[in-house]
């Protein structure tokens, strides 16, 4: 299978975290290398990431592509193996996905001058972002006060989108990191985790874009 990717695109790196959890080994396709016009025949849409099966069908969207390599990899599974555990799942994963995941993205692409030449900015909207993501940390607080994973006793896709989402959050300066001991614990295991390792990279690469603007 053949994932066509942009660097450090949140949509990919959720995929790419996944693969790597299931042991997935998949072909990487840096799309700006490509020759122009030939990702809009894979996608129309022209977003990362996409999924192209040794059939030649195309999947596109991080969390179809997610569940999709999840089911067809085998136990133990990232959005669960019964009806229960698929919706606890899902509910948290929906949760983490619309107060921390895209809001990191969005405040990314409204605050971070890397993103200027491609976005008109709004810096005041992007502030309006932080109290939805205060607000579902507190939840998720009160969550792993009493689970270690968001979703109950097993680790999901649920952690996976919430960590991109709280981890991108503070990389872009629109929180701070949570003082809460069951956050903390939380996301230090997930830091520690070898398939976290493109949010590593990330992090890094954003660091040093600040150092090099303010120079």
């Amino acid at each position: 299978m053949r994932l066509y990717v942009f660097p450090f695109a949140p949509n990919v790196m959720r995929v790419q975290v996944i693969a790597a959890e299931k042991g997935i080994a998949l072909e990487q396709v840096n799309v700006p290398d490509l020759p122009p016009g030939r990702f809009a025949e894979i996608n129309p849409l022209g977003q990362v990431p996409a999924l192209e099966l040794d059939d030649g069908e195309v999947i596109t969207e991080s969390l179809t592509i997610g569940q999709y390599l999840d089911a067809v990899s085998g136990a133990p599974f990232l959005h669960g193996d019964s009806a229960l555990e698929r919706a606890r799942i899902g509910m948290w994963e929906r949760r983490a996905e619309m107060a921390l995941f895209l809001p990191s993205i969005e405040y990314g692409h409204h605050t971070h001058s890397m993103f200027a030449s491609f976005v008109t900015q709004h810096a005041e909207w992007a502030a309006t972002l932080t109290p939805r993501a205060e607000k579902m940390l507190a939840v998720m607080g009160d969550r792993l006060d009493r689970s270690p994973w968001l979703a109950g006793d097993a680790f999901s896709a649920a952690d996976i989108t919430a960590a991109l989402g709280y981890f991108g959050l503070v990389a872009f300066g629109g929180i701070r990191p949570s003082d809460r001991p069951s956050l903390q614990a939380w996301s230090g295991t997930m830091l520690a985790r070898p398939s976290l390792a493109p949010l590593r990279e990330a992090a890094a690469y954003l660091q040093t874009q600040a150092k090099e603007a303010s120079a």
